[in-house]
């Protein structure tokens, strides 16, 4: 495998984490307003003629679309969180090698 290392920077991973934690946090906030104007507007097409039908295939739809943006919202949210977790774990593990080495006893010269 030789050529076929990666270097990983926990530092990038940190800060990506926290961007990833605030697009999330900005979306779920963008959907909730969105949900809110649209609650807002009501029923505009009810005295219409098509209003019914339009109900019909409308309502079922904004529902499951609020429903996936709340849902992205929170995964954005959870990849910044593992991104951070994933930091953590490679700058303890690089500790620990350092750690670990050198305690290894050193030949006498």
């Amino acid at each position: 495998m030789a050529g076929k290392a990666f270097d990983v920077d926990p530092d990038v991973l940190r800060r990506q984490g926290d961007a990833f934690v605030h697009i999330g946090s900005d979306f779920s906030k963008a959907s909730k307003k969105l949900q809110d104007d649209l609650e807002g507007l009501g029923s505009p097409w009810e005295n219409c003629d098509f209003g019914d039908i339009f109900e019909t295939i409308y309502t079922p739809l904004r529902d499951g679309m609020f429903e996936s943006m709340d849902s992205l919202g929170e995964r954005l949210e959870n990849i910044g969180d593992k991104l951070q977790n994933m930091a953590g774990s490679y700058t303890a593990s690089d500790e620990q090698g350092i750690h670990t080495i050198s305690t290894v006893g050193r030949p006498a010269i």
